[in-house]
């Protein structure tokens, strides 16, 4: 659900209009991300806008954007040859893990994934990025639609009031998604936030039997921490299913259970102040919910700790 693009520090800072469109149509909210290329992106803008003379107070708002620009900018660990031109960098990485488009002042080799800046428009085909989808409700499915966020985030939430750690269908997206974080992303901390219902084994009993029921599911060196919610009398409803991360969100209409291909869910990327929101009322300290202890930490060789 989240596109890479790579866009030239030139390109986007040739003026104070030519920012403003662009840096609006990226973000997580947006599916699309500027990838940080180089490394040091927002300095090589900063420049750009300078030499092409855009006003000071115009520049304090372009820093002041940059700064907040952890929302749209991702570092996702591309090379960078300082010897060569911006594009043929670009477009040498595309010919290795390819963008889903470039941005640049000019394509003068005409290469079909490279847009002009002049001739940007978001209903282009390459700009016109859906924000939300149908996805099969398989394990490897879920895991690549959510992919993006499991790769760029430093702390992830699977919220599933239904999450049922003795039931196969969520443990294998479970360990699906973990595969993801432990191969592009291992220090990010995750957390599995469900809902408690009479009928459930409590956390204490599930204390006892992680190393069975996980086996397998937590790949080696990760852990991940599980919390339990109770809803208040006349509080709010804990019903929505999501992955929450401090990037963003995306809501998922049927959950996390990969009933298999014969099924879809909904997921639609969620806005930031929604996200935000959502994100807010799981921690340990809200009061929207009741939090039912211990919570608990599971690592990969079924080991468990209270924290």
């Amino acid at each position: 659900m989240l596109f890479e693009y790579a866009v030239e520090p030139q390109a986007i800072g040739s003026s104070w209009q030519t920012f403003l469109y662009l840096i609006e149509k990226f973000g997580f909210d947006r599916g699309r991300l500027i990838s940080r290329l180089p490394g040091k992106w927002e300095k090589k803008v900063i420049q750009a806008a300078k030499e092409a003379g855009v006003p000071d107070v115009r520049m304090a708002s372009i820093i002041e954007r940059l700064r907040n620009a952890k929302l749209a900018v991702v570092d996702s660990g591309r090379p960078y040859d300082s010897e060569r031109s911006w594009i043929d960098n670009a477009l040498t990485e595309h010919h290795r893990a390819p963008f889903h488009a470039i941005i640049a002042q000019q394509n003068p080799g005409g290469n079909a994934a490279v847009l002009p800046v002049a001739d940007l428009d978001e209903h282009q085909p390459l700009m016109a990025v859906s924000q939300d989808r149908a996805v099969s409700r398989e394990a490897d499915s879920i895991a690549g639609a959510l992919s993006g966020f499991l790769r760029l985030s430093t702390r992830i939430l699977f919220v599933d009031p239904f999450f049922d750690p003795y039931n196969a269908r969520y443990k294998n997206t479970l360990r699906a998604c973990l595969s993801v974080v432990k191969t592009d992303n291992p220090g990010a901390a995750c957390e599995i936030h469900y809902r408690y219902h009479n009928n459930k084994p409590s956390n204490s009993e599930l204390e006892r039997e992680a190393a069975k029921l996980f086996n397998g599911v937590i790949p080696e060196g990760l852990e991940i921490s599980v919390y339990c919610w109770r809803q208040k009398n006349g509080g709010a409803d804990f019903h929505a299913r999501y992955l929450l991360t401090e990037r963003g969100g995306v809501g998922i209409d049927a959950g996390f259970s990969a009933e298999g291909g014969h099924q879809t869910t909904d997921m639609h990327l969620m806005s930031v102040v929604l996200s935000q929101a959502r994100l807010t009322a799981f921690a340990r300290d809200a009061t929207d919910f009741e939090l039912v202890e211990p919570v608990l930490e599971i690592r990969s060789d079924g080991s468990v700790r209270r924290i």
